[in-house]
């Protein structure tokens, strides 16, 4: 392209308008999709025009003509996580059939980078929002999150919250895996997860497992300092003890960290130790095979939640306070 090409004025909603031989007002309507009572010659001549020109509409613009952007936000909690990614294709898969689109943002597992992504979304024209927290305190998430704007929340209980979510049955899918390996002789559980208060569905898994068990001894993981090798030879301690042992990992990410070398290093053999947890891929069965985990389904999540979503969008009355989404133990 020459300096001089480069140069030319961009063309306007009027420049379309002149060589199409129509209004202004009428190239709007077409543009925003409002054609029913347009003749098709009409629209024709608008098309042709728009191609000839190479026209590109003013999004923004649009925007404030209709108080609508059409991009949805979806704050995930940790895209490290398969869980976090699944659901973001759930909700994608949903909103852009309705002529949305989503944008992905990560808190990394940090409080304080969630809420400089809330104060974001509160200044930022998104349609509506579907959050994965990390924390279960509502106070705090209402009190960042100021926008009025619908907002669902998924694989989070947050109480009193007036947000709709969408969940899995985190305590009963905890509690009966935890029965299945009892009744096996398994009554001593090692529990591997993250910070168990930060998030309800941590909070009710433990409390499903613990409803179960004879014996806890629970490995709690600082995402924000995390240290493998102390993590792990702490796991390797809690695992070496006599006895036949459940290790339950509450998050999938911490068996695809440590289970790879507790079976190189032969700490673990299906003789003493039962492997479960909540997964959501193929791949702890391809590095433990005697392992049987807690099968969530996080891309149906994500769908609830942006059919949820698109109906608030839509002003439908009734919207459920709550969706479960059962997880399947694979035993």
């Amino acid at each position: 392209m020459s300096i001089k090409d480069a140069s030319k004025k961009r063309p306007t909603i009027r420049d379309v308008a002149k060589v199409a031989d129509v209004s202004v007002a009428t190239v709007s309507r077409f543009l925003n999709g409002k054609t029913q009572k347009m003749s098709d010659q009409t629209a024709e001549r608008i098309r042709v025009a728009i191609k000839k020109m190479n026209y590109v509409p003013n999004s923004a613009a649009r925007e404030m003509a209709r108080n609508s952007s059409r991009i949805i936000a979806v704050l995930a909690a940790n895209i490290a996580d398969y869980f976090s990614v699944e659901i973001y294709r759930g909700i994608s898969s949903r909103v852009e059939e309705a002529g949305y689109i989503s944008v992905l943002l990560n808190s990394g597992s940090s409080l304080t980078h969630e809420r400089q992504l809330l104060h974001s979304i509160n200044q930022h024209g998104f349609d509506g929002l579907v959050f994965q927290p990390l924390t279960s305190d509502t106070e705090q998430v209402a009190g960042e999150l100021t926008r009025d704007f619908p907002v669902v929340v998924v694989d989070r209980d947050l109480p009193r919250s007036t947000w709709p979510k969408v969940v899995t049955d985190n305590y009963e899918a905890a509690r009966s895996t935890t029965e299945y390996f009892a009744d096996q002789g398994f009554q001593r559980v090692v529990v591997l997860t993250s910070t168990i208060e930060l998030a309800s569905t941590r909070i009710q898994r433990f409390q499903g497992i613990s409803q179960a068990a004879s014996t806890i001894e629970t490995i709690e993981i600082d995402e924000n300092n995390f240290q493998p090798d102390i993590v792990y030879e702490t796991l390797k301690k809690a695992l070496s003890r006599p006895g036949k042992c459940l290790l339950f990992a509450l998050k999938e990410r911490w068996l695809l960290e440590f289970l790879p070398r507790l079976m190189k290093e032969h700490v673990i053999d299906e003789a003493r130790t039962a492997v479960t947890g909540f997964a959501d891929t193929a791949l702890i069965g391809s590095i433990c095979p005697y392992a049987k985990v807690v099968s969530q389904n996080p891309f149906l999540m994500g769908q609830r939640a942006g059919e949820i979503l698109l109906q608030m969008l839509k002003g439908e009355k009734n919207i459920p306070e709550e969706s479960v989404i059962k997880a399947q133990f694979k035993h």
